[in-house]
């Protein structure tokens, strides 16, 4: 018999719609024999709603998540360049976004879609973790050095990632070229820190614009259902003061009846 390992049975857990995770996992534990993946695999957790939306994307649509990781380290190397470019890039970047969340979900599942594959352009170790495709959380990048807890975010450990299906060494390239000794101008430390603070400030500038086009469009239905409640209040006004009127015609009839 095949030996089966927590990454095969996370792999067919983390499909599941968040509903059915805490049974199917409940019964995959059952079904272990050995006592430490048993065990392992009751520690999955299940995953939120905005989670699952990312993981379903990793195994749906993986060759657009891989354009969208492709376009983060792009705009990470344009910046300190042409701002005509990372202008241009920044844009491509909310489009490709825009088109990968599902315009059905909820906004705070939306929310949360959003800013995790936003994270996921900001930082090579962070769109290797989105790729994984084993989120229990969304993942939320606001910058100046603040790393998401990779730990509490994935389900299992990123490095047990089996060879075949990680892109962490693709991902975190540029950061290894970069890293090899070289002599330094006087002027890199203060570019370097340029393009992370302008890098940081795109994706601060792309979550304050979502959130302001979310709250444009609530700010539109509550108008339509103000004008409604309104439009419902007068007519109510409209029926109480025809119902007043006629139980006063009422009265004065009864009266008359009575002093027959």
């Amino acid at each position: 018999m095949a030996t089966v390992d927590v990454d095969e049975i996370a792999d067919r857990l983390y499909s599941l719609a968040p509903e059915d995770f805490t049974a199917a996992r409940d019964e995959e534990a059952r079904n272990a024999s050995d006592p430490g993946l048993r065990k392992a695999v009751k520690a999955l957790r299940k995953p939120t709603a905005a989670a699952h939306e990312v993981n379903m994307l990793v195994r749906d649509r993986i060759d657009d998540i891989d354009a969208l990781l492709d376009l983060g380290e792009q705009l990470r190397s344009a910046m300190g360049g042409d701002p005509d470019q990372v202008r241009r890039l920044s844009q491509e970047r909310r489009n490709v976004i825009a088109g990968l969340v599902d315009p059905e979900l909820t906004p705070g599942v939306q929310q949360g879609v959003a800013a995790t594959l936003e994270a996921a352009t900001a930082d090579p170790e962070l769109g290797a973790a989105v790729r994984f495709g084993r989120l229990v959380k969304p993942l939320r990048y606001a910058g100046f050095g603040t790393m998401p807890d990779l730990g509490d975010a994935l389900a299992t450990p990123l490095s047990s990632q089996r060879p075949d299906k990680t892109v962490a060494a693709k991902k975190m390239a540029p950061a290894i070229k970069t890293a090899k000794p070289h002599p330094p101008k006087e002027s890199e430390p203060d570019l370097t820190s340029a393009r992370e603070l302008v890098m940081e400030l795109s994706g601060v500038a792309d979550d304050a614009q979502r959130r302001y086009e979310q709250a444009a469009r609530q700010a539109t239905e509550a108008r339509k259902l103000l004008e409604e409640a309104e439009a419902e209040r007068a007519e109510a006004h409209k029926a109480a003061r025809a119902a007043h009127a006629e139980a006063e015609k009422a009265r004065r009839d009864l009266g008359r009846l009575e002093r027959r």
